[in-house]
């Protein structure tokens, strides 16, 4: 059984949850959903997506596994190219994570210099 599903399994017996119509031999009335949200089954839209992303993100890596020159500061040497995009990806994350960061403490220091 899963979250899904309308019943949950105890002990055998059907357990009455808040909300919900029955009648007094203790089976649940038709009509009413009793305050339960229906779920479809099968894998979320999220997890698609991210199954999509991380099969595009293996076939990226494999058509740039040719080795790339670099001299930057004390790098010198020969790496795979998907390495040095995977860094470059990263870094640019962390940038943009790190300004949204600062930007937000702004506006919150604002919002209290304002209230206060």
């Amino acid at each position: 059984m899963h979250d899904g599903e309308r019943e949950r399994q105890t002990d055998g017996s059907h357990v009455v949850h808040p909300g919900e119509n029955v009648d007094d031999e203790g089976r649940r009335e038709s009509g009413d959903a009793g305050g339960w949200v229906e779920r479809r089954e099968g894998p979320s839209v999220k997890l698609i997506v991210a199954g999509v992303i991380v099969l595009l993100l293996v076939v990226f890596l494999l058509q740039n596994a040719e080795t790339t020159k670099i001299r930057f500061l004390f790098l010198d040497g020969t790496y795979p190219l998907w390495s040095l995009l995977v860094v470059g990806a990263a870094l640019g994350f962390a940038a943009g994570w790190l300004v949204a960061a600062a930007r937000g403490r702004r506006r919150f220091q604002r919002r209290a210099k304002d209230e206060g």
